[in-house]
């Protein structure tokens, strides 16, 4: 098989396990409890994604830099105060840039 056939049939591949998810619920009311379950999943994920950053290749120095603990100590106190995903990721990611540039 060509390379180009294989790239073209995995990206038809990944695009229909990704679509049959929304072509199939997209018209359908879900379940209340499945709804409330789902609005958690946008924070779990972020939440997955910072303890990696935090964790990786160094476990053993659990939050070294300044940067990483005060832009997750942002996002925390953001998601807290204005009980919102955008907010925190925005106060968290901004923090940390900000003093990632000046330190």
């Amino acid at each position: 098989m060509s390379p180009l056939l294989v790239f073209v049939l995995a990206g038809l591949g990944t695009y229909a396990a990704r679509s049959v998810f929304i072509v199939s619920v997209g018209t359908r009311h879900l379940p209340e409890a499945a709804e409330r379950f789902l609005r958690n999943v946008g924070p779990a994920v972020l939440a997955a994604l910072t303890a990696s950053l935090l964790t990786a290749d160094r476990l053993p120095e659990f939050l070294v830099s300044v940067p990483e603990v005060a832009g997750v100590v942002a996002g925390v106190v953001v998601a807290v105060w204005r009980r919102g995903l955008i907010p925190a990721f925005v106060a968290g990611v901004g923090v940390f840039a900000v003093l990632e540039w000046i330190l």
